[in-house]
Parts: C-alpha cells; structure tokens; sequence
C-alpha cells in the first residue's frame, strides 16, 4: 500500500476521493437520489417532462389520462411511503410497548468507525502474527497470510463485541420488566404469548407494561454471547501480548549474540594488529577479560531496558484492545432494539424519519407539491404540442392526488379480492361439515378492520356487488362512528343517482 501511494500519489488519492465520495452518497442516499430525480425529469431535451411530451397518445386501461401523465405519476408514487394512518401507530404502539421508542438502528457513521477500528487491529496483528503464519514461506507470503487472518480475528471481535452489547441491552429490559413483576406480587403472569408486528397490538391493552414488554422482547435474559465475548477478548489480548514478547525475546537475544560476536571479532582483529606492530606489547589475559565482560554487560543492560520498556508498551496496546471491544459492547448496546419485530417496525415508520403521522402526512405534501408543479409543466408541454399536431381539444386537468387517490382505491379493491379468495380457499379446502354458512358469509363478505377507512369499505360494498344480505351482515359489523359515516356515503350517493335520473327524464322530455 506504501509503495503503491508512493509510485502513484495521483492514482491513489483519486481512489481515496472516490470511495470517500462513495461512502458520503451511500449515506445520503435518499436525499441524493431525490435531488437527481427532480434534476433529470427538468432536464432540456432528454430529461424526463421531455420526453414524455413528445407522446400524447391516451391511455385506454385508464380513461382521462394520457400515457405521460401516468408514467410521471408513477415514478414520482416510488418516492411516497404510502401507508394508512391506523398501520403507523400500531408499529409506535410495538416500539412503544417493547421499551424501544426512541431507540435507533446503528448509524452509518458508527459502522464506519468500527471499520476503521477493524483495519487498525488488523494492521496491529499482522505484524505481530507474520513470522508465524506460514513457517518456511517467504517474507511477502507471510506478511499476505498474517493480514488475512488478523482481519478474520477483528471480524469476529466485532460481531461478537455487537451482539454482546445487544444482548446486555436485551436482558437488561427484560430483568427490569421482571423486578416490576415481583415488586406486582408475581400477578399477573408474566409472559402471556409472542405478540407480533402482523397481529392487533391492542391485544393486551389490558395487561400491565411489563407483561406488554416481555410479550414482544422475551420473558428470560440471557448472557452466552456476553461471555463468550469476554473469554474470547481475553484470550486473544493474552495471547497477542505473549506473541509479542516472544518476537521481542527473540529480536533481543538475537542482537546480543550479533553484539557479543561482533565483540570478539573486534577484538580478535585489534589482537592481530598489534602483534603485526608490536610483537613485544601484549595485553594482558585480565584487562582483556574485563574488557570483554564490560561489553558483554553493556549489551546486556541495554536490552534488559529495551525488554521494560517492549513489555510495558504491549500491556498497554492489550488495555487498548481491550477498550476497543468495550467501545464495541457499548456501540451494540445504545444502539438496536430489544423487540423482536422492533427493527422492522422501525423501518416501516421510515427509520425515525417520522415522529407522528402528521410528520407523515406533511412529508407526502412536500412531494406531492413537487410533483403536481412537473405534472403541470408535462401537462402544458403535452397542450402546446396537441395544438400544432393533434387533434384533440381536451384540456389536461388530471392531478397527482388523482393519480393517488385511483391508486389507493385499486389498492383497497385488490386486498378485497385477496380477502375473498383466501375465504374461497379456506373453504374449500374445509371437510362437508366445516364449509357451513359462517364460512360462506365469510367468504362473501369479508370483515373490515377498525382501521379501514370510508374509501376502503366502501371499496369491499362495491365489490359484493347486487348482494345486499352480505352488505348488511358487513354494515353490522362497522364500528358505530364508521357505520353512520358509511350510511351518510350511502346516501349521498343515492340521492346522487336519483338527481341524475330527473336530468336524464328532464332532457328527454325536452327532445320528445
């Protein structure tokens, strides 16, 4: 990686730029991806209003519209998480009763940093581990293969490190739903049965926080992965710290005998020339002795420091690595959730984007005021060029909330037709005795939930067709303030269809 940085500088920082640039995308995505949109749909020439106003051909699956319109529609529909007010607060109420409102998912930048930290102990490793990960291969092999499993061993650290935070932070809510239990009198129970994200989270309105909390987190805290993270930290910091002392015993003992041998040569060497010089002068067998010792014992002091102070800076990278795991339990445990549906349902309500449905609400206006403003400059586009060259007078008045609300009306229809073929099934697939008349009452007039709104039933009546026992036996079951307001659409439409009716007989009596 040095010589590459130092042989290509402008190669190399390039890259860095563009995965740091790739890094600040990925994590401003949403608003990236909307910017470019908006970008590309008013481009001149090629952008997307563009093209679509170059056709102006009808679009016969849906009257009223032309081809262009729908097909902005739609593209800008994909930004829109379109959801029913009743489905938001039920996944609030999980968070809200699993002890998670509040909490987020792991930010990216966390993530990075934990990467960062991996590369760093992976570096630290690998020079610690390359004499002993392939013996008798080369230099560059080994320094290969040490890099490789030190990034094994940071992978495993910190998936451990997370998991392990989560947990603490798991067992910690269920230990203090138990302590609220006892401190009850053990009444009532505890753990009534998982509550997931897909049933009515009303379904135990009646029981108290701590008997709502453990129905979606669990009712028994657990510590495996906390202790084995902790066996496994230790084990590696120990044995990291050893391998190191062993590469600086062996580097220490080898430069005394390179120290002792070159001493003796030296001496040797001072020997011969002065015999060669001065026969006659000789040292004596003592002084020389003693010379020799005072060497020997200058090396040996200077690596018995050397030694103190290897030992003393490998203790404290082993209290290093060891915070490093910590920050990593400490990472897992302020960030996730308990619950076990939590996560999805804070991915559902837009990733704590959304603090109420009115939050929801104001962020569909935003984009719907965005598309309305390019659906009328394609409108006006797509008018200017049917004046010159088509031959239709029509007047394009369709809106994007028009194009919403078809869609949520096809929707609504669509989970009727579903309702009713999952009826079907079930009873058909039912023994002579069970496919009685509850189950075909079922299957023809399928139950709204408390949830659904006018557009919704009133979706399900149309699709029961001339069959008026069904209508009645779904009217029954409408709550009060939905059923009056059912009633009123009812009759709204009928005095609709009779007004209609009078100008028909109107304008036929006028022509007769």
């Amino acid at each position: 990686m040095k010589e590459f940085f130092d042989t290509y500088p402008l190669a190399a920082w390039s890259v860095v730029s563009v995965l740091m640039a790739a890094v600040v995308i990925m994590t401003l995505w949403e608003k990236v991806k909307w910017w470019w949109f908006n970008t590309w749909v008013s481009f001149p020439l090629i952008g997307r209003i563009a093209r679509l106003s170059r056709d102006v051909n009808d679009d016969a699956s849906f009257p009223g519209w032309y081809k262009g319109e729908r097909t902005l529609c739609q593209e800008y529909k994909d930004f829109v998480h379109v959801q029913d007010e009743h489905d938001f607060n039920e996944k609030v109420t999980y968070l809200t009763k699993a002890g998670d409102n509040g909490r987020k998912a792991t930010p990216n930048w966390i993530w990075l940093l934990t990467v960062s930290m991996v590369f760093v102990e992976a570096m630290g490793f690998s020079y610690v581990l390359a004499g002993y990960t392939l013996p008798g291969a080369s230099e560059n092999l080994q320094q290969t293969g040490a890099y490789g499993i030190a990034f094994l061993i940071s992978v495993i650290l910190v998936a451990f490190t997370h998991l392990a935070g989560h947990e603490l932070y798991k067992s910690e809510r269920i230990k203090h739903a138990r302590r609220e239990w006892i401190e009850n009198g053990r009444k009532p129970k505890l753990f009534t049965g998982t509550i997931p994200l897909a049933r009515a989270q009303s379904a135990d309105d009646d029981m108290p926080t701590f008997t709502q909390l453990c129905n979606r987190v669990g009712a028994h805290p657990g510590y495996k992965i906390t202790i084995l993270t902790v066996i496994f930290v230790l084990l590696v910091a120990g044995l990291a710290t050893y391998v190191r002392g062993q590469v600086l015993e062996r580097e220490l003992e080898a430069r005394v005998t390179l120290s002792s041998s070159q001493a003796s040569s030296a001496a040797r060497s001072t020997a011969g020339s002065l015999d060669m010089s001065a026969a006659n002068v000789r040292l004596p067998a003592e002084d020389d002795a003693a010379n020799r010792a005072a060497d020997r014992k200058a090396v040996a002091d200077e690596a018995d420091i050397d030694r103190h102070g290897g030992w003393a800076t490998f203790i404290v990278l082993a209290f290093v690595f060891v915070f490093l795991q910590i920050l990593g339990v400490i990472f897992g445990y302020r960030w996730g959730f308990a619950g076990e549906n939590s996560a999805q349902a804070y991915r559902d309500i837009g990733n704590g984007r959304y603090s109420s449905y009115s939050a929801v609400r104001e962020h569909y206006r935003r984009i719907a005021d965005t598309a309305q403003a390019r659906l009328s400059v394609l409108q006006q586009k797509m008018m200017m060029r049917n004046s010159s060259e088509g031959t239709s007078g029509q007047h394009l008045t369709k809106t994007f909330r028009d194009f919403m609300q078809e869609t949520r009306l096809a929707d609504a229809a669509e989970r009727v037709n579903e309702r009713t073929h999952a009826a079907a099934v079930a009873m058909h697939h039912a023994t002579p005795l069970q496919a009685a008349a509850p189950v075909a009452a079922a299957a023809t007039a399928p139950r709204p939930t408390s949830g659904d709104s006018l557009q919704d039933t009133m979706a399900q009546l149309d699709a029961l067709g001339e069959d008026k026992d069904a209508k009645k036996k779904m009217m029954a079951q409408l709550p009060e303030e939905l059923n009056a307001r059912v009633r009123e659409e009812l009759k709204r439409r009928k005095d609709e269809r009779e007004r209609k009716a009078r100008e028909a007989d109107a304008e036929l009596e006028d022509l007769l």
